[in-house]
């Protein structure tokens, strides 16, 4: 466990500077996740959706740690607030919502990579691998909105810290789950074969 230290008087740009470099952390996350194609062994897929989703998870406590971190301070040291930090741990920690939907997402490839081990479940098929991708782009769609918000929020904090007037911040476009797509109806053909 991390000693708290006092909250320290980081200037704006610093702060801003935090949000952005996290900001780009979750969209190389987003850039790094697979897309799956027919040719791609279970493995190959199976093992970078491992590797993102221990990326992904290790961001979303690397927020609550510094959450955790930053309330210990300033109960430790209630005289020694600091109002920017204040925001920017509030703004950083929006991100959380986001990242656990991607989470979500990742979870339910890894649930489709192993129906396609399960022999029981018929033969691989496209629809099978487009499911496995359909969760992966909505992993991909929710980190990046996770980084396109810390980066507008970085910008708001440094107009704050500058002491610029600003309108309100719009809300953040942390969209809920889109619906999958439908997939066309299956050919006789391939329909006796899954059975």
């Amino acid at each position: 466990m991390t000693a708290p230290e006092p909250p320290g008087p980081l200037s704006g740009l610093d702060q801003a500077a935090h949000l952005h470099t996290l900001a780009e952390r979750i969209r190389h996350a987003a850039d790094d996740l697979p897309t799956p194609q027919p040719t791609l062994s279970l493995a190959g897929i199976g093992e970078e959706v491992e590797d993102q989703t221990r990326l992904v998870a290790g961001l979303f406590v690397s927020l609550a740690h510094e959450a955790a971190v930053h309330n210990r301070a300033a109960k430790q040291h209630p005289d020694g607030a600091d109002s920017l930090a204040h925001r920017k741990v509030a703004l950083m920690t929006r991100a959380a919502d986001p990242l656990g939907r991607a989470l979500a997402k990742l979870g339910e490839a890894v649930v489709e990579i192993g129906r396609l081990h399960d022999s029981s479940q018929g033969p691989r098929t496209r629809e099978r691998v487009q499911a496995i991708d359909d969760r992966l782009f909505s992993a991909r769609r929710h980190l990046m909105d996770a980084a396109s918000n810390l980066h507008r929020d970085a910008d708001l904090l440094v107009a704050a810290a500058s002491g610029t007037r600003h309108a309100p911040p719009p809300p953040h476009t942390n969209r809920l789950p889109a619906t999958l797509p439908v997939l066309a109806p299956a050919s006789p053909t391939v329909a006796r074969s899954l059975r």
